[in-house]
């Protein structure tokens, strides 16, 4: 596991971070507290020192569980997460009775993607000085720390952050700051075209944004390179395409899943004919990328865990291997498509 720092923060941080938004919930299995808390503390052993989540995540719990895994080793991680998002009505009454509804779902086998759609209420945002105040505070407790190493504004769109009011969020935050109660802070952007508009933004350390073999844009735009001129840290998440680019899925699957299906395809059929798994690869291609500070890698159980550390074990790409990876990663889905017929 190598060691970055993360921007012109200074946070000195592993490459590969732990995803923290599929700890948690109603629908986590019969002994997911302990799962997960020993999830946690084995990554950290295995030398993942970067741990992003948000208070929305999981109603809360996935902050709960890191600030419990690492109770006693708190100067040993660096803390990311999230906050702006305001939780529906329903999933607030969720949160509250949680311990008794888990039971319940597990019991009648309940599965989330099988929930009517609204079942959970329409997220709404709010990031004003006061909200974010009070997100903060929770947040601190939850983590069971004094101090958060970054926070992230959560998907604040690009409309927002060319508001007047997004002046006030960042005051709020660089009071944070003075008060001791973040490091550092930066903006998680929800899509690609969110990214450019927020690197100019004062203050912040760093932007969060989706980027992977199914997700070039950062890399294609410049965005990368505009970041990395500027000191920015980048934290990237879904390099495994949000389980697309995992064996497994048959072509008629993934034609079901994604339009994306005919690059899956070509990349797979290229990442196997250089004895490779797609998903090491993938993961190989996104922690390669210059411009790139962390790569984040969600997990939920223990194999996840040795899935990216044999990943990681893997020879690096050539430069060869890896210009055709994002040739065919940016290949013409139409013609793709066409050609596949």
């Amino acid at each position: 596991m190598r060691t970055v720092q993360l921007g012109r923060t200074g946070l000195q941080t592993s490459e590969i971070g732990f995803g923290g938004s599929r700890i948690g919930g109603v629908f986590a299995g019969k002994n997911s507290t302990r799962q997960s808390l020993e999830l946690l503390r084995s990554a950290l052993d295995q030398g993942i020192t970067f741990y992003d989540t948000a208070d929305m995540y999981s109603q809360g719990e996935s902050e709960s569980l890191i600030g419990t895994a690492f109770r006693g080793s708190r100067s040993q991680v660096v803390l990311a997460t999230k906050g702006g998002f305001c939780l529906p009505a329903r999933r607030n009454m969720v949160k509250r009775i949680k311990p008794l509804l888990r039971p319940i779902v597990q019991a009648l086998g309940l599965k989330r993607a099988r929930l009517p759609a609204g079942f959970s209420g329409a997220l709404s945002q709010d990031f004003s000085p006061s909200y974010l105040a009070r997100a903060l505070e929770a947040s601190l407790r939850r983590l069971r720390t004094d101090h958060i190493d970054l926070y992230q504004l959560h998907s604040p769109g690009q409309e927002f952050v060319r508001s007047a009011t997004f002046e006030d969020a960042l005051q709020a935050l660089e009071g944070f700051k003075a008060q001791g109660k973040i490091r550092h802070y930066g903006i998680a952007t929800e899509i690609p075209e969110d990214a450019p508009s927020c690197l100019a933004v004062p203050g912040i350390s760093t932007v969060q944004l989706g980027f992977g073999l199914l997700d070039l844009q950062a890399l294609d735009s410049g965005t990368l390179t505009t970041a990395q001129s500027r000191g920015l840290g980048i934290i990237a998440r879904g390099c495994l395409g949000g389980g697309l680019l995992k064996d497994g899925l048959d072509e008629e699957q993934l034609k079901q899943l994604s339009p994306k299906w005919p690059q899956v395809l070509a990349l797979r059929s290229y990442s196997h004919d250089a004895g490779r798994s797609l998903s090491e690869v993938a993961l190989q291609f996104c922690r390669q990328t210059p411009g790139i500070s962390v790569t984040l890698v969600g997990m939920h159980a223990a194999r996840h865990l040795h899935e990216c550390l044999r990943y990681l074990q893997g020879p690096e790409l050539g430069a060869g291997h890896y210009d055709v990876l994002r040739s065919l990663g940016r290949v013409n889905l139409a013609a793709a498509a066409g050609a596949a017929r």
